[in-house]
């Protein structure tokens, strides 16, 4: 193995301190985390509700508002219940209950 001159190993060791700090993510908080963490479980209630409301029309024609508003307001687990019951009913009120 062969050793750098000392003014060497010290460019060297300060050129990879730098390119340690470059690419180095920046420190992300707690309270950030718990937002981005909200965030995307918001997308994937989002793309929930947008499914439903696509199924429902394409089965059952337009949904309307207070069809829409229902389905907003519903949280993951209930939206992902109606989406399995749109499969076996014979009418929407059969995806309710």
């Amino acid at each position: 193995m062969m050793q750098l001159p000392a003014d060497l190993q010290r460019t060297l060791w300060r050129e990879l301190e730098q390119l340690e700090r470059m690419r180095r993510m920046p420190y992300i908080t707690s309270v950030e985390q718990i937002g981005i963490e909200k965030g995307i479980e918001q997308g994937k209630q989002l793309g929930s509700a947008v499914i439903l409301l696509r199924l429902i029309e394409r089965r059952f024609g337009p949904p309307s508002e207070a069809i829409r508003e229902r389905i907003a307001q519903a949280d993951p687990d209930t939206l992902l219940h109606w989406s399995e019951r749109i499969l076996d009913a014979q009418g929407l009120d059969e995806v309710w209950h």
